[in-house]
């Protein structure tokens, strides 16, 4: 691909290959890990995908990543004057990019001030070195798949060992002080199934019958701040905020508030390449 003009598509975006097709692409929010193509108007919908709106009106068909060939950003580059440029649009005669160099001569002798930076409109004909550039969506997207999966998603979890097997188990003890264990087609002998739920794989213990009875939870930082995991969304880390900064609060930005069981929760969804301190805890419900 030589001139964004022959590329189907905006000069920055994300692009899926789908049966062999090219199709504009973004992440299926909600639907994660999905990809959601956008075919353009007039053009078939993708063969055997069903369409749905985006809260914005906007419709795209969600396809699970393992379907797809490829899923990549594109952006294009050229030199002005021998100085570097992001293209940001194109008509026949002319490309506009926005300046990556670090000449402020340069800069404010040739170009337009926008925000923080500096754009410009330039004559193909003096344009050089333009040329695409990919990154690849589809092989991350794949690790975190599989690193989310390793960890459960960072879920809080409590489990029981009863003759040195591990089970699920209830985070607390019944009324009558058992605990729930969920063992499937594994009966133990010396358990008793929960009136709650039976023939769903449900036994109860009591403490003393346990081995070992405890709950794993993540705890996490973001820009500096501590944070409970509580699972992911979308492919990022969810966290209950657990520090005490009214500042953080009321002006970082990164916050969410819910109702929670006992009053408002301050939440946070982040990248996993944007949290700090990542690390798994174990409390033993046993000594309690």
């Amino acid at each position: 691909m030589t001139d964004p003009e022959s590329f189907p598509f905006s000069v920055k975006g994300e692009v899926a290959a789908f049966h062999g097709d090219l199709y504009q692409a973004r992440a299926a929010v909600g639907l994660w890990p999905c990809v959601e193509l956008l075919p353009e108007p007039g053009r078939p919908a993708p063969k055997g995908l069903a369409p749905r709106e985006a809260a914005n009106g906007s419709v795209g068909y969600p396809v699970a990543p393992e379907r797809l060939e490829a899923w990549y950003a594109v952006t294009w580059t050229f030199r002005w004057h021998g100085e570097l440029f992001e293209c940001t649009a194109t008509t026949p005669t002319t490309l506009s990019g926005n300046y990556l160099g670090s000449d402020e001569d340069f800069a404010r002798e040739h170009l337009k001030r926008r925000g923080i930076g500096y754009r410009g409109v330039f004559p193909r004909d003096e344009v050089t070195d333009l040329e695409q550039h990919r990154e690849d969506l589809l092989q991350p997207l794949r690790a975190l798949e599989q690193r989310l999966a390793e960890v459960d998603h960072f879920r809080p979890k409590t489990y029981a060992v009863h003759r040195g097997r591990t089970y699920p188990a209830a985070a607390e003890a019944d009324a009558s002080g058992l605990v729930s264990l969920t063992t499937g087609h594994d009966q133990p002998e010396d358990l008793v199934p929960d009136p709650r739920d039976p023939g769903a794989g449900h036994f109860l213990a009591a403490p003393e019958q346990l081995d070992a009875w405890y709950r794993t939870h993540w705890t996490f930082r973001s820009q500096g701040e501590p944070f409970d995991a509580v699972g992911t969304v979308d492919g990022m880390i969810k966290g209950i905020y657990t520090g005490a900064s009214y500042g953080f609060i009321m002006h970082s930005g990164i916050l969410s508030s819910e109702a929670g069981p006992d009053g408002r929760l301050y939440t946070v969804k982040v990248d996993l390449d944007g949290v700090t301190d990542l690390e798994q805890h174990r409390t033993d419900l046993l000594t309690k």
